[in-house]
């Protein structure tokens, strides 16, 4: 598959990169239902190659591989059946609001293959947090998710929600994922909800955690909350985020998409753009927390998933580098993390 992958990459690139997304997903989601379609997508996806000898533990979680889905793949949870099915170690899904809203308008996704980007303006487009949440619960009764694949849910705020509120919408999106997902992400580095970056500060932050590490406490539950952050971060603000912040989290997700903009819109960019700046910001957040790190943002080959391994990262998340590597990509991945350089 991965030397046919390069023309079925070109068929699926000639198709709107939103329209090709549904498909894949769709796609995907159909396998799924049947074991011979499950059969398919592990073979695709090279998943008998999957080194064992990288499993990881963490947080109590057991993951196959390091290699994770990042969240926006698989935003509403459709492709819970089919995810322990497609090469990766763990999965993201969402980034789930409290209500369903539609996101920004159309056209709000462009490719860049001379330099492996995506671009999108998305808007936290998803079905809802309570829709999620059943389709999370019913994949899991039916046992649809084997104990050493967890699957985490990011958490976003509606967009007509004003800041000053934005901890009530957090607070449900954990109230109904809190002991169903392995692991929880406070998502406050989108650039496509107006003004969600501006609570990325650590009063505010503050202020959205600690009623939802009230509510965990409350429920006896160690589900792991992880804070999410943008690139643009660095330095000593982003030391004093992290510091701040330490006791309050049990780790970091860096990095979410580049602002930028396409024509007059503003996006957020991935892929190649944000490879060294996601390496940096890596690099530099590991001097500040003890805290694991979930590295994402610009792993388009084997090598720059090494170098993240080496600078640190617990684990690491692809999205641009899926679409760009195609279905064997997380086992490459995986299989290059487990070999020294």
């Amino acid at each position: 598959m991965k030397r046919l992958w390069p023309v079925f990459r070109s068929a699926l690139f000639s198709v709107d990169p939103e329209a090709a997304h549904d498909r894949v997903l769709g796609f995907l989601e159909g396998l799924s239902h049947s074991s011979g379609g499950r059969q398919l997508l592990q073979l695709l996806s090279a998943q008998a190659k999957l080194p064992s000898s990288a499993s990881k533990r963490l947080w109590g979680l057991d993951f196959r591989t390091p290699v994770g889905l990042a969240a926006g793949f698989d935003k509403n949870g459709r492709l819970l059946r089919a995810l322990p099915h497609l090469g990766f170690g763990f999965a993201e899904i969402g980034s789930v609001t409290p209500k369903a809203q539609l996101g920004n308008p159309r056209p709000r996704m462009s490719r860049d293959p001379s330099r492996q980007a995506l671009w999108n303006a998305m808007g936290f487009n998803n079905e809802g947090a309570e829709a999620v949440a059943r389709r999370l619960a019913h994949a899991r009764e039916a046992g649809w998710i084997p104990s050493d694949f967890p699957v985490g849910v990011n958490l976003g705020k509606n967009k007509d929600t004003p800041n000053e509120q934005a901890r009530l919408d957090y607070f449900e999106g954990a109230r109904l994922f809190l002991g169903l997902a392995d692991y929880l992400v406070i998502n406050l580095s989108s650039p496509n909800t107006p003004g969600l970056r501006a609570l990325q500060e650590p009063r505010a932050i503050r202020g959205i955690l600690d009623p939802i590490l009230e509510l965990r406490e409350a429920r006896s539950l160690n589900t792991p909350i992880l804070l999410k952050l943008a690139p643009e971060i660095e330095g000593e603000g982003l030391g004093e985020l992290l510091s701040g912040l330490e006791d309050r989290v049990e780790g970091w997700v860096l990095t979410n998409t580049l602002q930028s903009l396409s024509g007059d819109r503003a996006g957020g960019l991935s892929g190649g753009p944000l490879r060294d700046i996601s390496r940096l910001r890596l690099k530099e957040a590991l001097s500040w927390t003890s805290k694991p790190v979930i590295s994402c943002g610009g792993i388009l080959d084997v090598e720059e998933a090494r170098s993240r391994r080496d600078l640190g990262a617990t684990l690491i998340q692809v999205y641009t580098g899926y679409i760009y590597g195609g279905p064997s990509y997380p086992v490459e991945l995986s299989q290059a993390w487990d070999k020294t350089l």
